[in-house]
């Protein structure tokens, strides 16, 4: 690899992301996983594109430099309104199995 870039799936990257978090250990095991499914859901549903996985990858630093806010605005605000998306994800973490939509979209 070039010197000066990260290599996206060596266990570096993972504590790069993770700077700053009380686990570290866990969520580079959440990111793994992640990992590991994306590359399986690619082989899975795109047998005939099998660099898929490596270019979605590779897309993941540019992603990185776009707002939470332009996310939620593009993904989200149709489904939970103006609810922010710190406060859903609050809200299914604390409530379990057991969540319930109460956010509903006036839009």
């Amino acid at each position: 690899m070039a010197m000066g870039l990260r290599d996206p799936t060596t266990e570096d990257w993972s504590i790069y992301d993770a700077c700053g978090l009380s686990d570290v250990a866990h969520i580079e095991s959440l990111q793994e996983k992640s990992q590991c499914a994306l590359e399986e859901y690619c082989r899975t549903q795109y047998p005939n594109q099998p660099t898929r996985f490596g270019k979605l990858l590779l897309r993941l630093p540019s992603l990185r430099t776009v707002s939470s806010q332009v996310i939620e605005q593009l993904f989200f605000v149709r489904l939970v309104g103006k609810t922010p998306i710190e406060t859903l994800i609050r809200d299914m973490l604390l409530s379990g199995n057991s969540f319930n939509w109460p956010y509903i979209s006036t839009m």
